[in-house]
């Protein structure tokens, strides 16, 4: 590693340190085969902490570096850890936007609302009360919050307890400011920025009569914190603390704002991987790093396998490949050949066909954001699917059937939403006549799960029960935008338990891909066509526009709920937990419940790994289940610009 690499890792690590199953995962054709039990055990391997910031570099003798991924990446070359530096030629948007002038800007961002910088670079929201509207409710619009009443007060010169008048303009500052509000502010000062899958790449525009930006007051904006600029200068090869007018720089993901890190395309860290080519192919290198294992480190980061047989399978190819008798004792630093063809898009080389395809749809899709807030989710309608159920037991491991446990979440996230929020909440499924949390840490076998369609479906076939749950969820979305005109007033979340290789923990998020969903899609046959749901549109249509749109929105959501779930303490993927198809058996699919579902904004969450122990005893308690509620509770807010106050989880008590 360069002493620029190690210089960033140590202020990332700082600046980290200082702040606070299978039917619907199938495809279409076959949605539906049951899980299987837990794959045979592999041998123990040790895994890197998701805290952790994964750096590495390869020399290979005829061997190109170039760091991966990047939408725009960086120079070939970098050291370890250095991202791309701040240019003014190929980096360069066709377009600068002028200067800040001495006097200021203000922007239009809303009806009443504006964002304001200074000649000095001081970022503000400034905003008109409204009729009859009070301090409480101004400052939960504006900051989401209305317990930040008093910083609102202060930065207004006002007294405590002042009321506000109707009318008047009222300064916002950037640090209090919603997420959502500060995201908005940041596109319109600064158009040409947005985020990719390194961090939030800002073009600078120039403060003032020197037209330059300080680093100091930069980190400020996106990160919330002034010190974090030597990780900025150090990630961009930066000697100066003042940039000029039209550089282009990357705050990495690391350390961005909530605000801007639920609003990069994927939720990933730079990589530096080597790429060269043997009789045998193309191939990837990576080094191995202290504490590292083949199976997570390699095959689960860098081919996105994660079912134990497929990732066990591609661990013995890379091992013959890359020379390694015991897959338990590779030394540090051991040059793993990885085949290129294996590899997610992302960390292909520069310019490979597969990778611009993907960053492509990446920035077509980050184009879309939510734009709706709603203080505790009134008007909103919240789409509940719980997987599999009756017949339909779902991933099944230790005698623990997902099906049960995944329901539990979803009668409890109802009672969340209904005794907390004014949310309308529609579930696709019920056990029984009626919804009852069982208050059981382990919970008693049941068959008796029905799809709520019209009339209802006992499950008895999982394909029939998947393609019945989005032809049900149309029929609701159809509903709320009968009294409502808004497409993303409407939420869809269908929860699973995954089971995959035993080393990982956690939740993990699918989202529908825009290139991996058909055009146009319906089902035949009396099963269906005795169905109210069915009837009322047999077929589903989804333009181009609309698939990229809803892969958008539909990111957005799921970062916020796994944000939710580290937020509260709960295990994350440590890999790319937010995912927008299924890779498994050498086949790529979107599930069936999002593929064909007409809700903009969707999400399948695999809230833990049964074939891990560790998750599958958590899974059995009621306090767990009740906090993984509570934290899609909490992602839910977030989306719609809402705070929810709840502790962090302890669960390391589990037996």
């Amino acid at each position: 590693m360069s002493g620029r690499g190690r210089v960033f890792a140590v202020w990332v690590a700082a600046a980290l340190a200082a702040a606070p199953h299978e039917a619907a995962m199938a495809p279409a054709a076959a949605a539906g085969s049951p899980s299987g039990a837990a794959a045979a055990p592999v041998a123990a391997a040790s895994v890197a902490t998701a805290a952790t910031v994964p750096v590495a570099v390869a020399s290979v003798a005829a061997a190109t570096v170039v760091p991966a991924p990047a939408v725009s990446g960086p120079s070939a070359g970098a050291g370890a850890g250095a991202g791309p530096a701040a240019t003014t030629a190929d980096a360069k948007p066709a377009v600068v936007p002028p200067p800040i002038p001495a006097k200021g800007l203000r922007l239009r961002l809303d009806e009443g609302v504006y964002a304001t910088a200074s000649g000095d670079g001081q970022i503000a929201v400034e905003a008109l009360a409204r009729r009859g509207e009070g301090l409480a409710g101004f400052t939960q619009r504006l900051c989401g919050d209305a317990r930040l009443a008093p910083q609102l007060l202060e930065s207004n010169r006002l007294p405590p307890r002042s009321r506000l008048k109707t009318g008047r303009r009222y300064r916002v500052p950037f640090e209090i400011l919603a997420s959502s509000w500060q995201l908005k502010a940041a596109r319109a000062l600064f158009p040409e920025d947005r985020g990719d899958a390194t961090g939030w790449r800002h073009q600078v525009r120039g403060c003032g009569a020197l037209r330059r930006e300080n680093l100091w007051q930069l980190s400020e904006w996106f990160t919330g914190k002034g010190e974090n600029f030597r990780a900025i200068r150090e990630y961009n090869n930066l000697r100066d603390e003042d940039v000029a007018r039209g550089a282009v720089l990357t705050i990495p993901s690391e350390l961005l704002r909530p605000a801007f890190g639920a609003a990069l395309p994927v939720p990933q860290r730079p990589y530096v991987l080597a790429y060269g080519k043997d009789q045998d192919g193309e191939y990837a290198v990576y080094r191995l790093r202290p504490g590292e294992a083949l199976y997570s480190g390699v095959v689960v980061r860098f081919t996105g396998r994660i079912y134990a047989a497929d990732v066990n399978a591609l661990a013995a190819e890379i091992a013959q490949r890359s020379g390694i008798g015991d897959v338990t004792d590779i030394p540090v630093g051991f040059k793993v050949k990885i085949p290129l063809d294996r590899l997610l898009p992302e960390y292909l080389p520069e310019g490979d066909p597969r990778r611009k395809e993907y960053e492509a749809g990446l920035r077509a899709s980050s184009h879309f954001s939510n734009q709706v807030q709603a203080k505790g989710l009134e008007g909103i309608t919240v789409i509940l699917d719980a997987g599999h159920g009756g017949h339909d037991a779902g991933a099944t491991v230790g005698g623990v059937w997902e099906s049960l446990y995944v329901y539990d979440i979803a009668v409890r996230l109802k009672g969340l939403l209904e005794s907390r929020t004014a949310a309308a909440v529609e579930l696709t499924t019920r056990d029984g006549d009626a919804y009852r949390i069982v208050e059981s840490d382990v919970l008693p076998v049941s068959r008796s799960h029905s799809v709520l369609t019209n009339p209802p479906y006992a499950i008895a076939d999982p394909v029939v029960g998947v393609n019945l749950r989005w032809y049900l969820a149309n029929s609701f979305y159809r509903r709320a935008l009968s009294a409502d005109d808004d497409p993303q007033k409407v939420v869809f979340l269908s929860i699973h338990a995954d089971s995959l290789h035993p080393s990982l923990r956690g939740a993990m998020a699918y989202i529908p891909a825009a290139r991996m969903r058909d055009e146009s899609y319906g089902k035949s046959g009396q099963i269906y066509e005795v169905r109210q749901e069915f009837r009322e549109s047999p077929r589903v249509e989804f333009p181009w526009s609309q698939r990229v749109k809803s892969e958008g929105l539909s990111r957005q959501l799921a970062k916020q709920v796994i944000g939710a779930f580290e937020g509260l303490g709960l295990a994350v993927h440590p890999f790319t937990p937010v995912r927008d198809h299924i890779i498994r058996n050498r086949s790529e699919w979107v599930p069936a419940v999002l593929r064909y579902n007409s809700v903009p904004s969707k999400m399948l969450l695999e809230v833990c790994n049964l074939n891990n122990e560790l998750d599958r005893k958590l899974l059995q308690t009621r306090a767990y289940r009740q906090h993984v509620a509570e934290a899609m509770l909490k992602g839910l807010l977030a989306y719609y610009g809402q705070s929810a106050s709840l502790p962090a989880v302890r669960v390391a008590h589990a037996r």
